[in-house]
């Protein structure tokens, strides 16, 4: 079990699921480690039953039932994003500012539903609530169709030189792919699951935005998107466009203004887990014919790895798509140019804060994500590296050397971002701006770009390192959370 590394820790509570539950108040939330040495942790939640003897039935949305020996999981209790939603709009009472603080808890949860519902209810008690009103304008453009896609298509069949790739079109993006027509566990083919993860990508942006008070430009054409089925070939694919690409798991290509990505079933490590993950099958099969006294056992650890593996696939595309989607929405509203040589931590701050990370459903925007936060806390105590002058300068992608120079950087900007979105949104935005005020293809130095910073969030950077520490130090991941009982 050792070469196993599922170390995934679903977030968020599934919003189709706990309407499928009796009592939308409560979910179960089960803490499963694996028997193998490190004992990898994996959270999952839905409802679970602790049966007479030593085995937990659980229910999971999407993978079905599973059994687990008692002594392996812990089950606590939690409320649900819809019964906590609820509370945050009663509390509210008919206070226009509070509802709408509760329309944005929503979004931050990947509730939009609950968002719209909370949007309606902040202009039933004031009708002219300005971004209130700018989301339902936002609402109606979105919703406006878009033209045809022919040239969008033709672009694309050149840039791949295949024949043989499907088109999918769907309201905002054009997917060209290769993938099989069969349906998954969700019921779907892979494009249309791809679609409606881009979709939610697009919407979420968007109203992120706009429910802050910022205005962006909506893309008056069909975003494209390759995907494709097999590894190999999007990694021929990409080795064409740039060597820079050798280790990117997905990408958006911007001087074509195309995403790229593949199916993530299919590179090595998923095959090696699900090769380790077949053996297990056959090892209870043949458990269950032979009679064996621990069958029992064998299958329910089986059966269990095999629904692991399936998140994690389907956790590594979500994580993929949400990141590089964030990439090509920044580049077609206008919130970043495309043809200013900006900061990458300005361009992977951003798409790390609205990366679904670690769960196999959108999880919502500005989760916390544990990979990211995991390397800020490395560096948080070296104050050369984890310094918002060495960060805003970019010399903390400049100078990395190594992957794991680069993970440490993306962690720095992450953090960085996360804090100046969620404390000084208007601030940040002003930096935005400058940058894109920017001449094209102007090289920004260091001295430049924190000249720009300060001018846009003049705090004094001092006071700003405080903060921002401050800041750091109470984010807890969704693992966390749990585990302290909150």
């Amino acid at each position: 079990m050792t070469a196993v590394r599922c170390r995934r820790f679903v977030s968020g509570v599934m919003f189709a699921w706990c309407l499928a539950l009796a009592d939308c108040g409560l979910a179960d939330v089960v803490i499963y480690r694996l028997p193998s040495a490190g004992g990898p942790v994996v959270v999952l939640e839905g409802a679970a039953t602790i049966n007479p003897g030593s085995t937990v039935t659980f229910s999971h949305p999407r993978y079905g039932r599973l059994y687990f020996d008692k002594d392996s999981v812990e089950i606590r209790k939690g409320p649900t994003l819809v019964a906590r939603f609820a509370r945050e709009l009663g509390l509210a009472g008919r206070d226009p500012d509070k509802r709408m603080k509760a329309a944005e808890w929503a979004l931050r949860h990947g509730m939009l539903p609950q968002f719209y519902t909370a949007i309606d209810k902040v202009l039933d008690v004031a009708p002219t609530y300005s971004r209130a009103l700018m989301v339902k304008q936002l609402k109606q453009k979105m919703d406006m169709p878009l033209g045809d896609s022919s040239k969008q298509v033709a672009e694309m069949r050149a840039l791949v030189g295949r024949d043989d790739m499907r088109v999918k079109q769907s309201k905002h993006f054009v997917l060209m792919h290769d993938t099989p027509e069969t349906l998954t566990k969700g019921k779907l083919t892979r494009a249309d699951e791809r679609i409606e993860l881009l979709e939610t990508v697009y919407e979420s942006f968007l109203l992120r935005f706009y429910a802050y008070g910022v205005k962006l430009d909506i893309p008056q054409e069909r975003l494209k998107v390759l995907l494709f089925n097999e590894y190999k070939d999007y990694r021929l694919f990409a080795d064409r466009l740039s060597p820079n690409l050798t280790s990117a798991s997905g990408f958006w290509d911007g001087e074509r203004n195309t995403s790229v990505f593949f199916d993530h079933g299919t590179n090595d490590r998923y095959k090696k887990l699900k090769e380790y993950s077949d053996r297990l099958q056959i090892q209870k099969k043949d458990a269950i014919r032979d009679r064996d006294f621990d069958a029992a056992a064998t299958r329910r650890l089986a059966d269990t790895l095999k629904m692991l593996i399936e998140i994690e696939r389907e956790d590594s595309d979500i994580t993929v798509v949400s990141h590089e989607t964030t990439h090509q929405m920044a580049g077609n509203t206008g919130l970043l140019p495309r043809h200013v040589r900006i900061p990458s931590w300005v361009h992977e701050g951003l798409a790390t804060y609205f990366e679904t990370p670690d769960g196999a459903s959108w999880a919502g925007i500005g989760a916390v994500n544990e990979e990211r936060l995991d390397r800020y806390r490395a560096l948080e105590g070296d104050r050369m590296h984890s310094n918002i002058g060495f960060i805003v300068g970019d010399q903390i992608f400049n100078y990395a050397e190594t992957l794991g120079d680069k993970l440490h950087g993306y962690g720095q900007a992450w953090a960085l971002t996360h804090f100046l979105l969620e404390n000084h949104f208007d601030e940040f935005m002003a930096f935005y701006r400058r940058l894109g005020e920017m001449p094209p293809e102007t090289f920004l130095s260091q001295e430049v770009i924190n000249h720009l910073f300060d001018e846009a969030i003049p705090l004094g950077r001092d006071a700003l390192d405080q903060e921002w520490r401050s800041y750091m130090s109470t984010l807890k991941t969704d693992l966390e959370l749990i585990l302290e009982g909150i």
